[in-house]
């Protein structure tokens, strides 16, 4: 189905519409020449009219089809099935048609005629399944699908699993509530009370959460002593969460030596990349702090050359501190591969993003991922670059069969897009924005209702359009050059809010959480530094968001042979202003 997604050589012309059959059996019925009466003083009764027959609207081309279909107008689209020429898309709109929710049962022989025909379809395994329910008894052959493994991805931070264990999971929601209403007190007591049933592991997580807890209100000595000990004797990744809680408070609290050895074992212990390069990186200020400068190189080093360092908020934060090179290796496009265009999937998704239907294209693209030869992989990456595919070409990036590859530079599309009134915004830091919101999924719907590749929630959209004037209706979320407007607009609208005083970290932090909390922050006791104001923000969505989007804009910029500038100013603990770049990456 259209919305699914993610579940070239020459261009295809659309055939000429024939002109409708005379003999079309929607066609209007012919009216009956009049038959003279003869004269009488008798009037004659006069037969009832005859009801008007109903027309069908056939669609004249094949956009007009899927339009037909997307609306659940289904004559319509049958007809526009039937009347329009042979073509690429004719297995395309009829897949579409049969499996659409609500459309007219088909019947078998017309399953089997088109998995028959086109057996290579990414909605081939529904159309058989169907095929079965109306009693097929030969086997429907359709291409399978094959195994797929994760090619690469840039570093994030995320939440650490719970601990799954009995007395755990009966703590936990008792913490939970604690923790949201920042009771620090109640919660050490709840985790003195039960810690002795916990396992080393539970202990490590209940005493991150509590430690944590303190540090937000500011109180390091506890923060420090509740996360140092109550994760005596672990290992897991909970005792890394805990160990930087413990690290944090320490240089707040001015205590390098005891900073130093804590985020070194973080580094040891971790098993998030980007949590590693972290404690690495923090350690290293920590010994430059402590007065032992000879280690501070070794320790940034073990932060810049990292596998993921290129990717990595802290790999990068180190290399502009070491003087290393932090731009991804370019990925100019590969010759045209003339060999791949015979691919029906791939024709199909020539011709549906030439009749602006990207949904359906990149879903080809996609499929034919998971059917095809793993050599063509990078073949189909650069065809969704030229199609301006963006959501495909970051998922062939990202996934892909054993021998397929993808350069780290496919992960950043560059699609040819421009908001309604042009950029007013660095379009590096808006498509930063899109990697985390959206991957470049234009129809992305939240559960908070925000939509599109910036997720824009409708009233914010209408806020944007009422300051700005540019027409808003909810359909026009779904496209790019609107999205990218309101989202700009709003971006705007943060950069001069009197909470983030034009300092990018904390304008991208006001994106995801809004203006009010990032006022509140304003609180923070970040000695001045926007990494440690980052790593103190009290929701951790947005702690883990804003380095996420800052890497993403340094990539970016890297990849057009930008300036930094941004970069520059955390390697030096600046805060960053907002970037004034206008410049059209790519073009």
């Amino acid at each position: 189905m259209r919305a699914g997604l993610l579940a070239f050589g020459t261009l295809i012309c659309a055939a000429p519409v024939l002109a409708q059959p005379s003999r079309d059996p929607l066609a209007p019925l012919p009216t009956a020449p009049a038959v003279q009466q003869a004269s009488s003083s008798i009037a004659q009764p006069q037969p009832a009219p005859a009801p008007p027959v109903a027309t069908v609207p056939i669609p004249r081309d094949w956009r007009g089809v899927f339009d037909a279909i997307d609306s659940g107008n289904w004559a319509s689209a049958q007809a526009g099935i039937a009347a329009l020429p042979p073509s690429v898309l004719t297995p395309v709109a009829k897949a579409e048609l049969y499996t659409a929710k609500g459309s007219p049962v088909v019947d078998l022989g017309s399953l089997e005629a088109l998995i028959a025909q086109a057996p290579e379809l990414p909605e081939a395994n529904q159309l058989a399944l169907m095929a079965q329910k109306r009693g097929a008894t030969t086997p429907l052959l359709v291409v399978p699908q094959k195994a797929l493994y994760v090619l690469g991805s840039a570093p994030v931070r995320y939440r650490a699993h719970p601990v799954r264990e009995p007395a755990a999971d009966q703590l936990r929601p008792a913490l939970d509530s604690m923790v949201k209403a920042d009771n620090a007190s109640g919660a050490e007591a709840l985790l003195v009370s039960q810690g002795a049933g916990l396992s080393t592991e539970a202990r490590a997580e209940a005493a991150a959460r509590v430690a944590f807890i303190y540090y937000v209100l500011g109180l390091d000595m506890d923060a420090r002593r509740v996360a140092d000990t109550w994760r005596q004797g672990a290992t897991g990744e909970w005792a890394s969460q805990a160990a930087w809680v413990s690290a944090l408070a320490s240089w707040r609290l001015g205590d390098f030596n005891a900073a130093s050895s804590a985020f070194q074992q973080v580094a040891q212990l971790a098993d998030q990349r980007e949590l590693r390069d972290g404690g690495y990186y923090w350690a290293a200020r920590s010994e430059q702090a402590a007065g032992r400068p000879a280690s501070v190189e070794r320790l940034l080093k073990s932060a810049a050359t990292a596998y993921e360092a290129p990717e990595s908020f802290y790999g990068l934060i180190a290399r502009e501190t070491l003087g290393m090179p932090t731009k991804l290796g370019t990925d100019p496009l590969a010759a045209y591969d003339a060999a791949i265009v015979q691919n029906p999937n791939v024709q199909r998704a020539v011709e549906l993003a030439r009749i602006g239907e990207p949904a359906l294209a990149e879903q080809m693209l996609v499929h034919q991922a998971k059917i095809g030869a793993p050599s063509e992989h990078h073949a189909l990456i650069d065809l969704a670059k030229r199609l301006d595919l963006p959501a495909a070409q970051l998922w062939l990036a990202k996934y892909g069969q054993y021998g397929a590859q993808a350069d780290a530079a496919d992960r950043y599309p560059n699609p040819h897009w421009t908001p309604v009134n042009g950029w007013r915004v660095d379009p590096a830091l808006a498509f930063g924005h899109i990697v985390q919101e959206s991957a470049f999924r234009r129809t992305a719907v939240s559960t908070a209702g925000a939509v599109g590749l910036m997720q824009v929630l409708p009233v914010t959209a209408q806020q944007m359009s009422d300051a700005t004037g540019v027409p808003y209706s909810r359909s026009s979320l779904t496209d790019p050059r609107y999205n990218l407007e309101f989202g700009q607009s709003f971006i705007e609208r943060m950069r001069s809010s009197s909470a983030t005083a034009g300092q990018l970290p904390r304008v991208i932090a006001s994106y995801n959480a809004g203006p009010l909390p990032v006022a509140r922050w304003a609180s923070i006791n970040d000695k001045g530094d926007p990494v440690l104001w980052i790593e103190s923000i009290p929701y951790w969505e947005t702690r883990y968001y804003v380095p996420s989007v800052m890497r993403n804009m340094w990539v970016y910029q890297g990849l057009d042979n930008e300036d930094t500038p941004t970069l520059k100013a955390m390697a030096e603990h600046h805060w960053p202003s907002f970037p004034t770049n206008l410049v059209r990456f790519g073009q």
